[in-house]
Parts: C-alpha cells; sequence; structure tokens
C-alpha cells in the first residue's frame, strides 16, 4: 500500500512539474519570440504558441486526473490499446532511459549528417527495439511512412528546407 501512496504522490508531483513547464513554455511563446518584420498571418510564433497550448492543454487534463485518482484507468486503457499493458504496473527501468537518451543524443549530433528522414527512422527503430516493441514489421512501416512522409510534406508541399543529409546522394 505504501509503494502505491509513493507512485500516486510522484504522479502528482510530476503532472504539477509539467503543467508548470507548459505554462511557462507556453507565456514565453508571447514574450521571448519577436514580431515578423512583415505583416503575416502565419508568422514565426505561431507553431511554438500552438505547442504550448497544446502542452498546456494536457497537463492540465492530466493534472486533473492525478487529482481525482482517473489517471490510473486512463493509462490502462490506453496501454492496452497499443499492447503496452504488461509495462503499466512497472517501475521506471533507469537503464532502458538511459539508452533512450542515449538516442536522442544521437540522433541529435547525426540529424545534419544523415538528414532529418533517414536520422529519423534510425532513431524511431532503435527506439522500439529497446523498448521491446513485438511488432517490428508494424514499426518498421510506421517508421518509414512517417519520417520520410514528414520529410517529403515539408520539403514539397511546405516549401521548408530540412537537411536533405545522404538523400542528396540519391537527388532527392
Amino acid at each position: 500500500m505504501a509503494k502505491k501512496k509513493e507512485i500516486k504522490r510522484e504522479e502528482r508531483i510530476a503532472s504539477v512539474v509539467m503543467t508548470v513547464f507548459s505554462a511557462a513554455y507556453f507565456v514565453s511563446s508571447f514574450i521571448v519570440i519577436p514580431r515578423s518584420a512583415i505583416h503575416q498571418v502565419v508568422g514565426p510564433a505561431v507553431f511554438p504558441r500552438a505547442v504550448g497550448f497544446l502542452m498546456l492543454l494536457i497537463s492540465v487534463i492530466y493534472l486533473t486526473q492525478q487529482m481525482r485518482g482517473l489517471a490510473k484507468e486512463a493509462d490502462e486503457k490506453r496501454a492496452a490499446i497499443i499492447g503496452a499493458d504488461e509495462k503499466v504496473e512497472t517501475k521506471a527501468d533507469i537503464k532502458t532511459m538511459g539508452i533512450m537518451i542515449l538516442i536522442m543524443i544521437a540522433y541529435a549530433f547525426l540529424f545534419e549528417p544523415l538528414g532529418y528522414a533517414v536520422a529519423t527512422f534510425l532513431s524511431f527503430m532503435a527506439g522500439s527495439l529497446v523498448l521491446n516493441r513485438k511488432h517490428i514489421l508494424r514499426d518498421l512501416i510506421i517508421g518509414l511512412v512517417a519520417s520520410f512522409g514528414m520529410y517529403f510534406a515539408f520539403t514539397i508541399l511546405l516549401r521548408v528546407q530540412l537537411p536533405a543529409g545522404v538523400l542528396v546522394l540519391l537527388g532527392l
């Protein structure tokens, strides 16, 4: 019973910290990002503000769930949907968290040389393998479609240049 209370306390603290962080991020998106010199409908602050708003909204929902004790049920339902229901009750694995942090650091260093699509795909697959996903083929398809789909959507449709990396060798 003491462990359950400790976990509940940790989750409540985490939900408060995320809410405070999200609020600070959202407010700073109005203060830090300067106004565009040219009058634009969609300026440089739109995306950070949208992300900040969504983070704050989700954090407040999670905080509310934690304070009402509803988060456990919601976590179990989400875990069952993605096939990770056996991991809901397990304590955080420091080794796995460390490996995931190393993957994110490697992603940051490989982003420019390999390019967005390849680095994102490799990082996604490495993360999937570390997390012991049982659906390698599904993860492979999701990784390919998401990373290369986003790359082409941004570069072709939105005309936002992302690092091409090794795709330059293929003429892409």
